[in-house]
C-alpha cells in the first residue's frame, strides 16, 4: 500500500497547536481513516493493489473530488468498472484491483461495503452524530466488526445503539479458543436468530443471560455445546435462550437431514445441518471447530472462516459455479467439489484431476503403470464392464516410452513369492465411475498419496498417481536443467495438470484451490 496512515507533523505554534493540531487539521483525520480502511482491506485481500484516481480521469469520467470537513462523514461510495472496483472516501476516489484472474466477486464487494459502513460509524461516533458508544466498536478485532456488518448490517446503522449480536458471538468464540477444558481444546458454537419472524423460534425464559464474552468465565459452559451437534441459541435480543441440537432444529418441519436437495452449494458433511439452519430467516451460525477455526454460516452456505490468523471471505457459490462451468458433467463437478471439502475438513491433502482427453496424458502426465485399464502386452484387453478400455495404443506415439514392455497384472495377483504392488489392486477400481461410487470410497481413493484422475464423464483413470512436473506449457517434455519453482510439489503438479483439464488441489491446512489452464483461479 502506498497510502500512509501516519498523521502529519503538528503545525508550528504554541503548545496548544502542538497538542490539538490533528483536531485543527481535517486532513489528519482523512489520512488516518483512509489508511485504516486500506490496511484492513489488505488483511482480507492480500496482494490487492490500490490506485488513486484523479478527478475527471478518462478511465473514470464523472468522478469528482469534493472537499471534506470534520463531522461531515466519510461519504463512502462504490462504483464498478472494467479495471476493478472504485471506492470514494472523503470525496477522493481510489481503484481496488485484486490479484488473480477472478478478481472481486459479489460477496467481496459486499464485504467492502460493510467495511465502509463500520468505519463511517466510527467517524460518526467520533463527532457524536451516533448514539452508539465507541466502546462497542472497540470490543474485539476490527475485522470481526466488518464480518458482523456483512451479516448483520442493521446493527451498524447510525441510529442503532445496541451492540451487534454477531460481533459479540465472535468475541465469545475467540475467548473460548484460548481456553482448555480438562486439558482439551474447547469446541462450541452458536445459532444467532435472524431479524425475520419465525414462529418456531422459542422465547427466552425469564432471567436469560446475555450471550457474550462474560459467560466464558463459566467453565461448565465451555463444554456444554460441542459446535458440531449442539449449539447455543441466541435470540433477537442477544440473550442465551436455549441449547439445541442443530439437526433437530433444521428437521422441525419433518424434512430429512441426511441428503437435503435444498442445499444448493456443497458443504462439508459435518456442517451441512449448520448451513441448512441458515437458509431462511436471516439466521447466522458460528462454530469454533476442533481445528480452532471460527466458521460462519449464512444464507445456506459457509461464508467466512477465521484461520491462520486472519479472516477469509469464502464465497463458495461463485467458486462452485466457476468449477461447475469448467466441467461438462454437473454431477461430476459436485462429486469432486464435495470430495475436496471433505478432505480439507479432515486435513488430508489431495489432487483431483479431470482429463477430458485421456489419450493426451497417458505416458506424458500420468505414467502408464498408474493407468487402471488398457491393453496388455499379450494382446488381451482388460475387461471393462462400465465403459471403454483405455489403451496405450490410443496415447500419443511420442508420449509413451518405447522401453515400456510389461504387462499390468490388472486381474491377476502377484506370483508365488512376489510382493504385491499397487498395480495388484487396480482391479478394485477399474472400470468404475466416480458419481456411481459411495462418497466415502471416493474420499478414500482421493486421500492416497498422488492424484486421482478421471475422464470427462467421471470414469476413473488412475488413483494415487504421481504426476510428472517436468512438462513445458505445451505439454511436451522439458529438456535441459530443471526449472526453479517457488511452489510445493502438489501445487506444481496441479499447475501442470491444469493444462490438460480442471484440477482441485487440497492442502493439509484445509484450503481448497482450483486450477484452470495453468493458473490458480481461486482458493476456498
Amino acid at each position: 500500500m502506498s497510502l500512509s496512515i501516519h498523521p502529519s507533523a503538528p503545525p508550528p505554534g504554541g503548545p496548544e497547536d502542538r497538542r490539538f493540531g490533528a483536531l485543527r487539521d481535517p486532513r489528519a483525520f482523512v489520512r488516518v481513516f483512509v489508511g485504516v480502511f486500506f490496511r484492513d482491506l489488505e488483511s482480507f485481500f492480500p496482494g490487492c493493489r490500490v490506485e488513486p484516481i484523479e478527478p475527471e480521469s478518462p478511465s473514470r469520467p464523472g468522478l469528482t473530488r469534493t472537499r471534506s470537513r470534520p463531522g461531515g462523514g466519510m461519504d463512502f461510495r462504490m462504483a464498478e468498472g472494467p479495471r476493478g472496483v472504485a471506492v470514494a472516501l472523503f470525496g477522493s476516489w481510489y481503484r481496488i484491483v485484486a490479484e488473480g484472474p477472478v478478481g472481486l466477486g459479489e460477496e467481496d464487494l459486499r464485504l467492502i461495503r460493510a467495511m465502509g459502513s463500520v468505519l463511517d460509524l466510527n467517524y460518526q461516533i467520533l463527532f457524536r452524530r451516533s448514539r452508539m458508544s465507541i466502546l462497542q466498536l472497540l470490543r474485539g478485532m476490527p475485522e470481526d466488526h466488518y464480518v458482523a456488518a456483512f451479516l448483520e448490517p442493521s446493527a451498524y446503522a447510525a441510529g442503532n445503539s445496541a451492540p451487534s449480536r454477531v460481533a459479540e458471538a465472535i468475541l465469545t468464540l475467540r475467548t473460548m479458543a484460548l481456553s482448555t477444558y480438562e486439558n482439551r481444546r474447547v469446541t462450541t458454537g452458536a445459532l444467532v436468530l435472524g431479524p425475520r419472524d419465525d414462529e418456531a423460534a422459542p422465547g427466552s425464559p425469564p432471567g436469560a443471560l446475555s450471550f457474550g464474552v462474560e459467560l466464558t468465565s463459566l467453565k461448565s459452559l465451555q463444554r456444554l455445546c460441542d459446535g458440531r451437534r449442539t449449539l447455543f441459541l441466541v435470540d433477537r435480543d442477544g440473550r442465551l435462550a436455549d441449547v439445541i441440537d442443530v439437526r433437530r432444529w433444521v428437521d422441525r418441519d419433518g424434512r430429512s437431514t441426511d441428503e437435503d436437495p435444498g442445499l444448493e452449494i456443497p458443504c462439508a458433511r459435518l456442517y451441512q445441518a449448520h448451513a441448512r439452519a441458515t437458509r431462511e430467516g436471516g439466521h447466522v451460525c458460528l462454530v469454533l471447530s476442533p481445528h480452532q477455526e471460527i466458521k460462519v454460516f449464512a444464507g445456506g452456505m459457509q461464508t467466512f472462516v477465521f484461520a491462520h490468523g486472519r479472516w477469509r471471505v469464502l464465497d463458495p457459490a461463485s467458486k462452485f459455479a466457476l468449477w461447475r462451468d469448467a466441467l461438462d458433467d454437473p454431477r461430476l463437478a459436485r462429486v469432486l467439489f464435495q470430495t475436496a471439502l471433505e478432505l480439507a475438513e479432515d486435513r488430508k491433502g489431495g489432487l483431483l484431476v479431470v482429463v477430458p482427453e485421456p489419450s493426451k496424458v497417458i505416458g506424458r502426465l500420468i505414467a502408464p503403470e498408474d493407468v487402471l485399464d488398457f491393453e496388455r502386452d499379450d494382446g488381451d484387453e482388460v475387461p471393462e464392464p462400465n465403459g471403454p478400455t483405455l489403451r496405450l495404443a490410443d496415447a500419443a506415439p511420442d508420449a509413451v516410452d518405447d522401453a515400456v514392455s510389461y504387462a499390468i497384472p490388472a486381474f491377476h495377483g502377484p506370483g508365488r513369492g512376489e510382493s504385491p504392488s499397487k498395480r495388484s489392486i487396480h482391479y478394485l477400481a477399474a472400470g468404475r465411475s466416480l458419481p456411481a461410487m459411495d462418497p466415502s470410497v471416493v474420499e478414500a481413493l482421493a486421500s492416497l498419496d498422488g492424484a486421482l484422475a478421471v475422464d470427462g464423464e467421471g470414469r476413473l483413470i488412475a488413483f494415487g498417481a504421481i504426476l510428472r512436473h517436468d512438462l513445458s506449457p505445451s505439454g511436451d517434455d522439458a529438456r535441459g536443467p530443471a526449472r526453479a519453482t517457488a511452489e510445493g510439489a502438489r501445487t506444481t503438479a496441479a499447475l501442470v495438470a491444469s493444462r490438460f483439464g480442471p484440477v482441485l488441489k487440497i492442502s493439509e491446512d484445509g484450503v481448497v484451490s482450483c486450477f484452470l489452464d495453468g493458473e490458480r483461479v481461486w482458493d476456498l
